[in-house]
Order: structure tokens, then C-alpha cells, then sequence
């Protein structure tokens, strides 16, 4: 969850502070990092430093600084996207506005520890790398980045402070792995623009554009293609709605003002004259382009004819939820278009060229392979490895590397680390617990089945029921009657004095609804049995 500490004569610099979205029907909105270290060192801890404002680099920042109130630093666009989470949470803050060039301590003047801020080209504006100094020399951290010799907005990436900082000697280099697979270079978003407009030129009816909320270089690509055809604008989803404003706000995108229109508006207008941009690019069941693809968007709807484009790259895990949505509007009429058809969507990192050119660049004495899953690590230090970086390791969460006078060693000692499961009204930071998510999961995948049955205090006879009602469980339907013929048969071999306790009775029940289903499908739903004693 891209959260890094770097610590150093009793200081500590935080670099980003992410969450986790999970990919798996377990129950919650958001996963945060367990930053318990960070808690018991609240006073050693001088700053986070952040390198940009995606939610897997800012989302858990509520957690930290509620409890480790101090300087946050941060570009405009990427504390501009972190103010309303703090308020949402009722969390004062410290931030502070940097810009690329500037050098900020880890607490006062005196600290070990400062970071020199270098701009970068990723998904987002106002993205950059961190060139970290310390006793023990110059650690750069590049954050989410690729090199973008066309960057539709921006300076771009400053390879010629990257070139300074290698001559005068980097001790560390940590580098984003993302992309690490792929050969050769990224795509440059200058090159979305044309694929955008010759998708609208074709177009016949109203378009529907999915992209990533906070990529405003997208969203100014698309809002050139409407132009280009004359078509008005409509924001559907509430992250769209308010990125769009800030971006507006900062001067990071530029629309006419005959554009924007209302969703009122949107209905009235000929299917020719309206763009409608949109969330919802991964299957998520309650963005606007899911609640549009079933019907159900209170507002606007697919008609046949329409054209739906989705800008983004159907992210890993994701594929069967992004696949039922595409059907859901091609069952609506709606031709759907993406990235595997023409090149819509061009990605944020950087490939193996680009991740050599910066090893290249740097001349780190160590390299340090982040962001990524394990294979994407382990293919970036083979990279370091051909361009001649003398020491490689791969960390994985919890471990310590050293740097010190003898070189570079990985500690035995690991910090703790873990994950908080929460829901998203509880950004205070409550772990739900490893217990209910357990319980949760074990919900989404075997379902739950409710047993009720009515008996005499006295002496236990079944006065009604059991009644069945199972969510989820394959293979109820069709079979109550004889699933409630195994319930009355296990209720039946209880003796007397059993039938007369309702822990027995209950356990009875339970037993034998799980038995069935295990017997039937292989798998045991959660059973709940509710004995009434009348």
C-alpha cells in the first residue's frame, strides 16, 4: 500500500500512506496498512512526503495523522485530492504546498532527513519523485512514473536532475516495477487524442467516455474530442464530478464554458450533441456506468445507437466484473469500444526501457525494486542487475534494509506490518477484524441458510417449522422439502432431554442443514438457527 519510512538518527520521513481496494467480495470498501510502527514513533516521525494523489498513495493518510498529527507536503492537484478525505474524517492537518524544485526537512532545519521534490509524468498531474538526502547519502524514490516525451500538460520528467543527482552520487535508488514485463517504452498520452476523435467522428448517437476520475490529462483529451464534434459535456459519478472541479479550479484543465451541462440538460439534447463522461471503468457494481449498463442510473440511460468508449486497461482480477458490464450494454444496443480495439488508453508506467533509462540515469550503488507484485520486483532488479548496479535487494513488506558505513544489509528484525479491514464510514481507522472478514467472506462464498422452528417450553415438541430461507446457497431452491425432512429426522434422534435444551436443538439443526448442503454442492453455508420456545 505504498507506504515507506525512512529513519534515520531518531527521525522518520513517511513517504505516500496508500489503501488497497479488494479485489474479492470479502465484505469491505477499503484495506489500509496496520501503522502501529508509526504510532509508537509519533514523536520521531517529522513529515510524510507525498508523490502524488492516487488513493493507493494518500488513501490511508485519515488513519495516520489522526494520530500522527505532522507535516504532510504535497503538490497542489495531490493535496487538493487529500483535503476532502481528511475532512471526511474529521481530521485536522499540516499541508503544505511544494512544487518541483523545492527542498523540505523531515521536521525542523535540523533534521537528518530532507527531500528534494523532482517532477515526474505519470496518470495524474502534478506527480514526482523524491530525491531524499541523508548522512548516509542520497536516497531518490521516483514514485509512479513513466517518461513521456509529449506530456499533454506539464514539464514532464526532469531527467536532467535525475543525471545531476547520479554524478554526484546516489546511495539508493527506488523505482516504480508497475510495468516491469512489458519491453520497450510506454505509449505517450499525446497519443490517446487522435484514437479518442476518430472514435466520435464515427459516432452516430450520444457518447459515453470511461476513464479514471483523477487522470485530467484523459479528461482533457476527451473533453478536445467532444469539442472537436461539437458535442456538450455531462460528469456522471461523484469522483468524476469533483476531480473535474478541482481541476478546473487549479488551471490543470481547460473547457469552453458553453460545454458543462447538466444531467436535466443531457436529456433533452440530440443524441449528436452530448458526450457524457463517466466512472466506473473497472465493473465497479455502483458506479454510474454499471447502474447505466443495468438501467438503473437515475438520471440518463443507454439507448441503441449509443457508443460507449472505455479509456482505461481492465486492471488484473477485475476482468469478469469490466466483461458482465460490457455485455449489460451491449444487451442495451450500445457499441462498446476499448483498449485492446485501438489504443484509448496508454498507461501510467513505465516499461523496461524507460525503468533502464533512469537505473542508467541515477548510477545507484543499490537499487531497491518498489511498487509491483513480486514478479514485477524481481524483473526490475534483473534490469538494475544488466545495467550494472553492484547491489540489488527485493523487500517485501516489514523488512529493514540498512544503509550504513559497511553497505547495505537487510535486517533479521522486521517491522511489524499487516492489514486494517474497514468499511468506508469508518475512515477513523476501526479495524472491522480479521474475525468478521472471515465471517464475511465465508458469506460471499457459501452463502447463509436461517432455520426457524417454534417449540413447546415444556417439553420440546415442534410446534411449527423448522421454516427455511437461504441468500446465496446453490441449490436451495428445489429442495426445501427435503432439507426440511433432514432437520426434522436429526431433530427426531435427540433424546428427551436433549429436545428440551435449545443449545442442543440448535446444534441439531445446524449440523444437519450443513451436512446436507455438503453432501449436495461440497460446500457448508453459514447456518443460523432460531428456536422460539412458546
Amino acid at each position: 500500500m505504498n507506504c515507506l519510512a525512512v529513519e534515520c538518527d531518531g527521525r522518520i520521513a513517511v513517504v505516500d500512506c496508500g489503501i488497497l481496494f479488494p479485489n474479492e467480495p470479502i465484505g469491505v470498501d477499503v484495506i489500509a496498512p496496520d501503522l502501529s510502527w508509526l504510532r509508537e514513533r509519533r514523536e520521531q516521525v517529522g513529515a510524510v512526503f507525498l508523490t502524488h494523489g492516487h488513493e493507493d498513495h494518500i488513501g490511508a493518510l485519515p488513519f495516520l495523522l489522526r494520530d500522527v498529527p505532522v507535516p504532510v507536503y504535497g503538490t497542489p492537484f495531490t493535496l487538493a485530492l487529500l483535503r476532502p478525505r481528511l475532512s471526511e474524517a474529521s481530521v485536522q492537518a499540516d499541508l503544505r504546498l511544494v512544487a518541483p524544485g523545492d527542498v523540505r526537512p523531515a521536521g525542523g532545519d535540523s533534521s537528518p532527513i530532507s527531500a528534494r521534490f523532482l517532477a515526474v509524468t505519470h496518470s495524474i498531474p502534478d506527480a514526482c519523485g523524491l530525491a531524499l538526502s541523508t548522512p548516509q547519502g542520497t536516497i531518490v524514490h521516483t514514485g509512479d512514473f513513466k517518461i513521456d516525451p509529449t506530456p499533454v500538460r506539464g514539464p514532464g520528467m526532469d531527467l536532467a536532475a535525475l543525471e545531476g543527482l547520479g554524478r554526484e552520487g546516489v546511495r539508493l535508488l527506488l523505482s516504480d516495477s508497475t510495468n516491469a514485463e512489458r519491453a520497450g517504452v510506454s505509449l505517450s498520452e499525446a497519443q490517446v487524442g487522435p484514437a479518442l476523435e476518430e472514435a466520435f467522428e464515427g459516432a452516430r448517437g450520444r457518447v459515453f467516455v470511461a476513464c479514471f476520475a483523477s487522470n485530467v490529462h484523459r479528461i482533457q483529451g476527451i473533453v478536445n474530442a467532444a469539442r472537436a464534434f461539437g458535442r456538450r459535456l455531462a460528469f456522471l459519478g461523484r469522483s468524476m464530478e469533483a476531480n473535474v472541479e478541482i481541476a478546473l479550479h487549479l488551471g490543470y484543465l481547460e473547457m469552453p464554458g458553453w460545454m458543462p451541462v447538466s444531467n436535466a440538460e443531457a436529456r433533452t439534447l440530440p443524441p449528436k450533441e452530448l458526450c457524457v463522461l463517466t466512472t466506473g471503468t473497472q465493473g465497479e457494481p455502483r458506479s454510474a456506468l454499471a447502474r447505466l449498463a443495468r438501467g438503473e442510473h437515475p438520471d440518463l440511460e443507454i439507448s441503441p445507437g449509443d457508443l460507449v468508449i472505455l479509456s482505461s486497461r481492465f486492471i488484473p482480477g477485475n476482468e469478469i466484473a469490466v466483461g458482465q458490464v460490457v455485455n449489460d450494454l451491449a444487451r442495451r444496443g450500445a457499441e462498446v469500444i476499448y483498449e485492446s480495439l485501438r489504443p484509448l488508453h496508454v498507461s501510467g508506467h513505465a516499461q523496461e526501457a524507460e525503468q533502464r533509462r533512469v537505473i542508467s540515469l541515477a548510477r545507484p550503488a543499490h537499487f531497491v525494486p518498489i511498487h509491483g507484485e513480486y514478479r514485477h520486483l524481481a524483473k526490475h532488479a534483473a534490469h538494475a542487475a544488466a545495467e550494472g548496479v553492484p547491489g540489488r535487494t527485493i523487500l517485501t513488506d516489514g523488512q529493514v534494509l540498512e544503509l550504513s558505513d559497511a553497505g547495505a544489509e537487510v535486517l533479521p528484525e522486521r517491522v511489524p506490518t499487516g492489514r486494517v479491514y474497514t468499511d468506508r464510514e469508518l475512515l477513523v481507522g476501526e479495524d472491522i477484524g480479521a474475525m468478521v472478514v472471515r465471517d464475511r467472506r465465508l458469506l460471499s462464498d457459501a452463502g447463509v441458510c436461517i432455520a426457524v422452528l417454534a417449540v413447546e417450553r415444556a417439553t420440546g415438541a415442534i410446534v411449527r417449522g423448522p421454516e427455511l430461507f437461504a441468500r446465496g446457497v446453490a441449490a436451495f431452491e428445489g429442495n426445501e422439502e427435503e432439507l426440511r425432512g433432514e432437520v426434522l429426522r436429526a431433530l427426531e434422534e435427540l433424546s428427551p432431554n436433549a429436545r428440551a435444551s435449545v443449545e442442543e436443538v440448535q446444534e441439531a439443526i445446524r449440523l444437519a442443514v450443513r451436512r446436507y448442503f455438503r453432501k449436495i454442492t461440497g460446500r457448508r453455508p453459514t447456518v443460523l438457527p432460531v428456536v422460539l420456545e412458546l
